[in-house]
């Protein structure tokens, strides 16, 4: 199964507003689930902020699904840190998803404010990952 293959997967999902789906074709298999509860209350969130008229942040989000790593191998220095200035298009990360690297890209120039995940955490497709300022 190919990284497209699964976006398309996801993409199905969230399009259609399912909240699990699973594939199968030959021998390989994948299940996406998402969590509804933190959607619900991310709702309920939305809501309260819009009352006080909170500032909204932007957000460097996931291009895909898989696991998050900070800097190209585990003896490498991150990528980037809180309070570093990056610009449009600098590597903040990268993601493995079957054995392929996709690098993970700031999306404006912005100073990191937030790191949201860990190194080697599970991450899933449009998911937060740093905070700008």
């Amino acid at each position: 199964m190919k990284l497209e293959d699964i976006n398309y997967i996801v993409k199905i999902l969230n399009e259609n507003n399912l909240t699990h789906i699973s594939f199968r074709n030959g021998d390989s298999k994948i299940s996406v689930s998402k969590n509804i509860l933190s959607n619900f209350q991310s709702g309920v969130n939305a809501e309260s902020e819009t009352e006080k008229q909170v500032p909204t942040s932007e957000y460097i989000t996931s291009p895909t699904v898989g696991t998050f790593y900070v800097s190209s191998d585990p003896e490498s220095t991150p990528f980037i840190s809180v309070g570093q200035k990056v610009t449009k298009s600098t590597v903040v990360g990268i993601v493995e998803a079957m054995k392929m690297m996709t690098d993970v890209l700031a999306n404006k120039d912005g100073l990191i404010a937030e790191i949201l995940v860990s190194d080697g955490e599970s991450i899933e497709y449009g998911q937060k990952l740093f905070r700008l300022s």
